[in-house]
């Protein structure tokens, strides 16, 4: 196996198989619930083979099980754009995603012309009829429900509604609690910051989501101090004083190094252990890891990354390049595997 020159071919070559064994691990994630994992391996799937049919439907189905509706409407729109796909099963979903957005008029624009087309296969014609026929009832009524909004007292309606997102980020599943969160932020009120405290000091809440929840406070500008449960350890937290954690100076600096030593020869493997390395940080946010040394972070990265792959993963080389102890690599390796197993797992008071 020759080196080659250029960037994106080399890839293919130098890991046969990797895009399907990427695209294998998201599918089974999304089996398992683990929709993060599974949005991380369908994402350097896409990265590698961007045409790849089934990565990208995988990003379709994960967005809408994270919630995240308006991410997975552009990747359908994009697969029946570039004819990615089964053009009618993309186009199944994408109409169920536009009547779950309340965009009756696109979805009663799209199913007129398909219909009209006189193509649609006999299993989903149905359907499609069905919600073309609800499409237009509401695009009809749309006028005057809007008109009875204007003239209702609303606040009782906000606060139901408030109230009801607190329930969910209390008791629900870790999907629901990324969506509560992600709507709370648009009801600002004494009782959503108390519920947001309250999330923040659980012991039994999601490290993922304690993240996110505290991201999404920095977005908000918020100004407040709280108090953060998070790996056995109680903190607090002046959100003004938070770096945003994608563009945290360490975590750059680690990929700085990182790049000078893998990029040109394994772009593709570099590629890998950023989410990897991204994934960890954003773990541990606001928190560092330990310890600060860039090389031995940088080596643990590479290592990693070479095990994922299957690899010859001897360790005494790379010590030598990153002129780090082995004793400290292993260290750091291990604490990289061990938060990546239990990101996912609702049993992350045993770290």
């Amino acid at each position: 196996m020759g080196k080659q020159a250029n960037g994106h071919d080399d890839n293919v070559i130098l890991f046969p198989g990797l895009v399907p064994r990427l695209v294998d691990k998201g599918m089974t994630s999304l089996k398992e619930k683990k929709y993060y994992d599974a949005l991380t391996y369908f994402k350097q799937s896409t990265e590698l083979e961007p045409e790849h049919p089934q990565a990208r439907y995988g990003l379709v189905i994960t967005n809408i099980e994270l919630n995240r509706l308006a991410e997975a409407r552009m990747h359908c729109e994009s697969m029946l754009h570039e004819g990615i796909g089964d053009y009618y099963d993309v186009l199944q979903v994408y109409v169920s995603l536009l009547v779950q957005l309340g965009d009756y008029q696109e979805v009663v624009k799209l199913l007129e012309i398909v219909i009209a087309e006189d193509k649609l296969p006999a299993k989903m014609a149905e359907s499609f009829y069905h919600l073309l026929e609800f499409s237009r009832q509401m695009t009809e009524g749309y006028d005057s429900v809007e008109l009875e909004k204007e003239n209702d007292d609303d606040s009782f309606e906000l606060v139901s509604t408030t109230e009801e997102l607190i329930q969910i980020l209390e008791k629900g599943n870790l999907d629901q609690q990324w969506g509560a969160i992600q709507q709370l932020s648009q009801h600002d009120s004494l009782k959503v910051e108390k519920a947001y405290r309250s999330f923040l000091q659980g012991r039994d809440n999601h490290p993922v989501l304690k993240s996110y929840l505290l991201q999404t406070l920095k977005e908000m500008n918020s100004q407040e101090t709280f108090d953060v449960h998070k790996f056995g350890e109680n903190f607090k937290v002046a959100i003004e004083d938070l770096e945003d954690v994608f563009h945290e100076k360490f975590g750059t600096s680690v990929l700085s190094k990182l790049e000078t030593t893998l990029a040109q020869k394994n772009p593709s493997l570099f590629e890998m252990v950023q989410q990897v390395w991204w994934h960890y940080l954003f773990a541990l946010f606001p928190k560092s890891p330990e310890p600060l040394d860039i090389n031995i972070w940088a080596c643990a990265l590479h290592q990693m990354g070479r095990q994922l792959l299957e690899e010859d993963s001897s360790i005494e080389e790379m010590l030598t390049v990153y002129q780090v102890e082995k004793e400290d690599v292993e260290k750091a390796v291990d604490h990289l595997k061990k938060i990546e197993t239990l990101l996912f797992s609702m049993d992350h008071n045993e770290i």
